[in-house]
């Protein structure tokens, strides 16, 4: 956690000043009310549609939860993770409260599972998009060697849960009896992440949910640049720069993402022909969205307490 704010601060110090930021507050003032209203409801429906997959994934394990806790559990998540200096508190909390009444386990395998499939697919598109992108640069092959090290991670991830390790229990008998139960209980969490995978229609549904919202953020990002610059870049280009920024802001290098995110912003959307200044006003303006998702979070928390 140290190093992590030693690095935040490092990077906020270097970005701002590289940064206009008379120019970058004036972005914010002329920015038309209506569009404050509409990212947000992006971004807030973006975030119910994913406790709608998390629900869909904890169905196929055998947990049947109304999507109005599901809906509560995963802005909780949201609050933890905004204001705890953890990119992953939100995931423990909501084993955390659901687990207490479904079970730990299957809570646990339907959230990693979530989180396998989500990041592994938005490094897949990133990949993908950036290979097909009309514009190039140095920094952006660099993100896509990245992202496509991510899918295939993720990949593999999956590719084990749902064939096995071919006996851990066995391999780990030599260490004793300690290591035959932890590999026993990983074993079960396996299973447990695995019943998703034999029900095609889930993962279809659950891919539909991450394509979609990264369609819809990269609208909101084109009109937030034609706004403020009177011309956007190809919607390929901006889909492939933004759900790289998606991907790569999840590296626990800084607290919580920040700093990172606002320097992937600035970097990869540069060769866009994207201004610092406008880069980085998105992605605060989006961040301040979370935060009013956080708020909401924090609110059906003190309501569960």
């Amino acid at each position: 956690m140290l190093v992590q704010a030693i690095v935040t601060i490092v990077l906020l110090a270097i970005l701002a000043r590289s940064l206009d930021l008379a120019a970058l507050r004036a972005l914010f003032v002329r920015l038309p009310i209506a569009f404050y209203f509409a990212s947000a409801a992006v971004i807030l429906a973006g975030q119910v549609a994913y406790a709608w997959r998390w629900r869909l994934l904890l169905t196929a394990a055998g947990v049947h939860v109304p999507f109005r806790l599901i809906v509560r559990q995963y802005f909780i998540g949201i609050f933890v993770n905004n204001f705890l200096p953890s990119t992953v508190g939100g995931d423990v909390a909501k084993i955390y409260y659901l687990g207490q009444a479904h079970g730990y386990r299957t809570v646990t395998a339907s959230v990693a599972m979530d989180r396998v499939l989500g990041v592994g697919l938005l490094a897949a598109l990133a990949a993908a998009a950036l290979t097909v992108s009309p514009v190039s640069a140095a920094r952006l092959t660099a993100a896509q060697i990245a992202c496509l090290a991510v899918a295939v991670l993720a990949l593999g991830l999956l590719v084990m849960t749902r064939v096995g390790t071919g006996g851990l229990a066995e391999r780990v008998g030599w260490l004793g009896t300690r290591a035959v139960a932890m590999a026993e209980r990983l074993q079960r969490l396996r299973l447990d992440m695995a019943a998703p995978l034999s029900r095609p229609a889930i993962i279809a549904q659950a891919a539909a949910v991450v394509v979609g919202y990264a369609i819809a953020i990269t609208a909101v990002y084109q009109r937030f640049v034609l706004l403020q610059s009177g011309a956007a870049p190809p919607f390929v280009a901006m889909f492939a720069v933004v759900t790289a920024t998606i991907v790569l802001s999840n590296v626990p290098v800084s607290l919580n993402g920040l700093g990172l995110r606002e320097q992937l912003h600035a970097s990869l959307l540069a060769p866009l022909g994207i201004a610092p200044e406008i880069a980085v006003a998105i992605s605060l303006l989006l961040y301040a969205h979370l935060v009013v998702a956080s708020l909401i979070g924090l609110a059906f928390w003190l309501r569960t307490r």
